[in-house]
């Protein structure tokens, strides 16, 4: 999804297997590196700088509004949650 705040555009992803992550759009645009290039090192990252949120297990998200989130999130008793975050939350 996309938030935005004071003139900057975030992109926060997430999926099963890691914690949500914020990335600034302008960190996209001005990546100079090699998005193909393998990483040397086990466990380690590169490329565009990220943010990693303290939000895990997130199966879906979605703008519900200019500032919130809609979140499908599976807790640890495997049941799923429905919630809304205010997106200030996540910046």
């Amino acid at each position: 999804i996309t938030i935005s705040k004071g003139g900057n555009n975030y992109l926060v992803m997430a999926n099963t297997n890691r914690p949500v992550m914020r990335v600034k759009y302008k960190s996209i645009e001005d990546f100079a590196g090699s998005l193909t290039e393998p990483i040397k090192e086990s466990y380690s990252t590169a490329g565009v700088d990220f943010v990693t949120l303290p939000v895990v297990n997130v199966v879906q998200m979605d703008n519900l509004d200019d500032t919130q989130v809609v979140v499908l999130q599976r807790s640890s008793n495997c049941d799923l949650d429905l919630y809304t975050a205010i997106t200030d939350r996540w910046l």
